[in-house]
């Protein structure tokens, strides 16, 4: 379940689980209307963050798409272009920038728009005085936060970019170690701050990201060279050159470590069992593809047309 709406070109969907947290993070207040409150702070602020990266993603071409769900807010792209480290960074920093001037505003409007035309922004009171701490503390206090150097917020974000074009695209494994380290400071130091327990928890999911991140940013670079040998097996297929295909992507498929490239090294092997008639074998190949990857239909097309033959 969720809300789905658009503003403007951006496709926007709020699950329920971004209520949950919300009402979660708000309810040891015993106040109804300060709940209600804190709801709609936390909405409106989340959202308007995430228009920040979006809106700076459309000024650079791309189709962006936002969720809001129990961990905040995502942007995401429907469809990628190759954007320079700059505005990269800059689509990283839109968001919490966004806050910034949310924040500003205020502390800046009331006053000068009472002094100039006796309006008041916030009503006089309790929950007039809630809502603008509040407020002004998601804003500013969250989006500081979020500029930690600590994948996935959005410091670790611009760190990690930065990385990359210092490292010509290997900054993914040092970024993740600084971000283990950081949260691993914010575990303990969150529970003598306003962020509390909260944070703490956070933190905690932090660290188990970044391991699984740098574990599998490892795994990329240990199969990295290997596209050149699979790059060779297609050029093999295309000749029909069973052996030097079985050659080349017999090694990638017993060593690679992430599921693309072995699925991409089973279905070449696959191949070159077909070209020379090992249907068993072929099947076999097809078989120990990594679950959620299928085989090509031409595969599936050789494979239904090719009889078996004694392997010598």
């Amino acid at each position: 379940m969720g809300l789905s709406f658009r503003l403007g070109k951006i496709p926007v969907r709020v699950h329920a689980t971004f209520f949950v947290m919300a009402l979660f993070l708000g309810l040891f207040d015993p106040d109804l209307r300060e709940l209600v409150a804190w709801v709609a702070i936390v909405f409106v602020s989340v959202m308007l963050h995430e228009l920040g990266h979006a809106t700076m993603g459309l000024a650079f071409g791309l189709e962006p798409r936002i969720d809001l769900h129990g961990m905040g807010g995502t942007t995401s792209w429907s469809t990628q272009r190759k954007l320079s480290t700059a505005r990269r960074v800059a689509i990283s920093l839109a968001g919490p920038f966004a806050g910034f001037v949310v924040a500003a505003l205020v502390v800046l409007a009331p006053p000068l728009l009472h002094a100039a035309a006796g309006i008041r922004v916030f009503p006089p009171g309790r929950l007039g005085k809630f809502v603008a701490t509040n407020l002004w503390w998601v804003n500013a206090g969250w989006g500081a936060l979020n500029l930690l150097p600590m994948l996935p917020l959005d410091g670790g974000n611009v760190m990690m970019q930065l990385l990359q074009g210092i490292t010509k695209g290997r900054g993914e494994r040092p970024a993740r170690i600084v971000s283990i380290v950081v949260a691993g400071v914010c575990v303990p130091l969150s529970m003598f701050t306003s962020v509390g327990w909260w944070g703490s928890l956070l933190a905690v999911s932090f660290v188990a990201s970044n391991w699984r991140g740098m574990k599998e940013a490892g795994a990329r670079e240990h199969d990295a060279p290997m596209r050149a040998a699979l790059e060779q097996a297609y050029a093999a297929l295309e000749r029909k050159d069973s052996a030097q295909v079985l050659a080349l992507a017999r090694p990638v498929a017993l060593d690679s470590k992430t599921a693309p490239v072995r699925a991409e090294a089973l279905q070449l092997l696959a191949f070159g069992f077909l070209l020379e008639g090992r249907v068993a074998d072929a099947d076999a190949a097809i078989a120990a593809m990594p679950r959620g990857f299928s085989p090509h239909p031409s595969l599936l097309e050789l494979r239904s047309t090719t009889a078996p033959r004694p392997h010598p």
